[in-house]
């Protein structure tokens, strides 16, 4: 019976810590990667799709001036695809 309790508590509180253990870490991607708008000097005016999704941007064509090739990850014509 005891050994039964113990084993019940072990369990209880191996599940109780991983349930409000460590939340798992995003998919993090690198800035300038995610960028969606070029600026004259070069560096990104959106700072990922999330932003520029936002801004009520996505589906961002080549012949929009805020096309940036570096969002555009299949090479398709279309960055920050929706």
């Amino acid at each position: 019976m005891i050994r039964a309790l113990l084993a019940a508590a072990a369990l209880t509180t191996a599940t109780w810590g991983f349930a409000v253990g460590v939340a798992p870490a995003g998919n993090a991607e690198p800035t300038e990667a995610n960028c969606t708008e070029m600026s004259s000097s070069g560096s990104c005016v959106y700072r990922n799709c999330t932003d520029a999704k936002a801004h009520g941007r996505c589906n961002i064509p080549t012949d929009d001036p805020a096309y940036c090739p570096k969002q555009d990850r299949d090479n398709d014509g279309l960055a920050c695809e929706c």
